[in-house]
């Protein structure tokens, strides 16, 4: 399909690459021949069969039609065929996955900081409309060549304006899943975003995740081991939780994260911390984070957007 041209409707569309596939979908770089502007189209097969990934990407359209943010993936249209459906996105160039995995080395301070605040920019705004992302990972944040990183993939995202209620827990990439969901809570807040931006944020400084975990309670134990096994007094109500277990094997938590992260100095390892917080309702906010010293160089605030 690459290299031909796409009519749907009046607008014609030359696709210029494959640029990723799944099992339900294929993504192409194309020229919009319309607008003047290069584009990436999600082409999508929808069937009978295939009722549930019509919910997922029912569920997606919605949120980004409602939400519009420099540091959330703009949505240009949406074009039905017969079965078909395709999905004009503005076009990236990457994602931060594949930038960091052709680093081949840490980013630079400032390029992490940069980044960071545009993901918690973008949540801030998510959060501000009720909106939990719930599948935060360096796949799913894309780059272009100036330096802007928006947050993608909303299929798993959830409108949250019944307060309390309960979700599912089969969320968010197993090494970026907060420790609470892990544990087998399903009334969960915001604050299941924030964990996984403090994985990404940790992620960039190391070139490498923080937490590699090939299964639920291995996932478990490399977060302990980090932070320490959550009992009452590190994390109280943690022995109530559905899959906590007493036999759990007894890590002491870790006197400072610059033995897994390489934190430039204390305001970098202070914003991890808060991120990486057991106690979910005592995690920083988006907003609280946006406005943390880390982000204050030489008195001037980062405003990147």
């Amino acid at each position: 399909m690459a290299g031909s041209t796409l009519i749907l409707g009046k607008n014609e569309f030359k696709l210029l690459d494959q640029i990723g596939s799944g099992t339900y979908a294929k993504v192409y770089k194309a020229i919009d021949y319309q607008h003047q502007r290069e584009v990436a189209i999600k082409c999508m097969l929808l069937d009978s069969e295939r009722y549930g990934l019509l919910c997922v990407v029912i569920r997606e359209i919605n949120l980004l039609l409602e939400l519009k943010h420099p540091n959330i993936v703009h949505l240009y249209d949406i074009i039905r065929r017969e079965n078909e459906i395709y999905l004009i996105f503005e076009y990236m160039n990457t994602d931060l996955y594949q930038y960091m995995l052709h680093n081949h080395r840490p980013l630079p301070d400032i390029q992490v900081k940069v980044y960071f605040y545009q993901l918690l920019n973008g949540l801030d705004y998510c959060h501000m409309n009720k909106i939990f992302h719930r599948d935060l990972k360096p796949q799913n944040l894309l780059l272009d060549t100036k330096g802007t990183l928006k947050i993608a993939d909303f299929g798993l995202a959830r409108d949250a304006t019944i307060l309390k209620r309960a979700y599912s827990r089969d969320i968010v990439t197993l090494w970026y899943r907060p420790p609470e969901v892990l544990l087998g809570i399903d009334i969960y807040s915001s604050a299941v975003d924030i964990w996984s931006a403090g994985c990404i944020f940790a992620e960039m400084l190391r070139n490498s995740p923080l937490f590699k975990g090939d299964c639920e309670i291995s996932q478990l134990f490399c977060i302990f081991q980090v932070l320490g096994t959550p009992n009452e007094k590190l994390w109280p109500g943690v022995s109530l939780l559905p899959n906590y277990k007493s036999d759990f094997p007894q890590w002491q938590p870790t006197l400072s994260l610059n033995k897994y992260v390489h934190l430039t100095n204390d305001k970098a390892e202070d914003i991890l911390i808060r991120c990486l917080c057991y106690l979910s309702e005592q995690r920083i906010t988006a907003k609280q984070a946006l406005q943390h010293s880390y982000f204050i160089q030489e008195d001037e605030h980062i405003s990147l957007s």
